[in-house]
Order: C-alpha cells, then structure tokens, then sequence
C-alpha cells in the first residue's frame, strides 16, 4: 500500500510528523494544529491508494489483531464516552477518505 502512495501526500505526511516532533511539550503532547495537520496527511496518503489495497491491508490486520479484544482493552483505559465519539469520528473520517479516494 505505502509502495502505491502518492509521494507529495506521502511527503506532506513525512513533514506534518517531523514539523509535529518539534512541538512536542513536557508531557509529550503536541498541539492540536499539529495533531490536524498529521491526520489529514494521513488521509491524503490513504486517499492516493486504491480501495482494493487499503482493503487488503485491513483485513491483513485482522488476521493479526484480535480485534474485539483490543478494542474492549482500550476502551476500558480510557472514558466510555470519549472513547465512543472518537470511534464515531473514526468512522466520520473514513467515509471523508473514500470519498476523496482514486
């Protein structure tokens, strides 16, 4: 899949970290800005690959990641709440990529 990225996206995603890495604070957070301009890169990159391949990496992941134990671990780390409106954004974010994807 990463063979198949579009290299400006892929470059912008490279200097949205590194540019993110500069303005990392004391407790190892950086600013929301940053945190943006990172997940939009991602999305760019996914979006210049085709759906099939973004498919096969997906479900590749699946044979690795047990997926209702991990999330069920990571929810409890954290606020039911929040961690159900990330998971709604997550979603939101995806339809955004296929959407804008070749």
């Amino acid at each position: 899949m990463g063979a198949s990225m579009d290299l400006a996206a892929l470059k912008k995603g490279v200097l949205a970290h590194a540019s993110a890495m500069g303005h990392v604070d004391s407790k190892g957070m950086i600013p929301l800005p940053d945190y943006t301009a990172i997940n939009a890169a991602i999305g760019h990159m996914v979006a210049s690959v085709p759906k099939n391949q973004v498919i096969d990496v997906f479900n590749a992941a699946g044979d690795v990641v047990m997926k209702e134990e991990v999330g069920a671990y990571i929810k409890s780390l954290v606020n039911s709440g929040d961690a159900e409106a990330a998971y709604k954004a997550f979603w939101e974010f995806k339809d955004v990529v296929a959407a804008a994807q070749r």
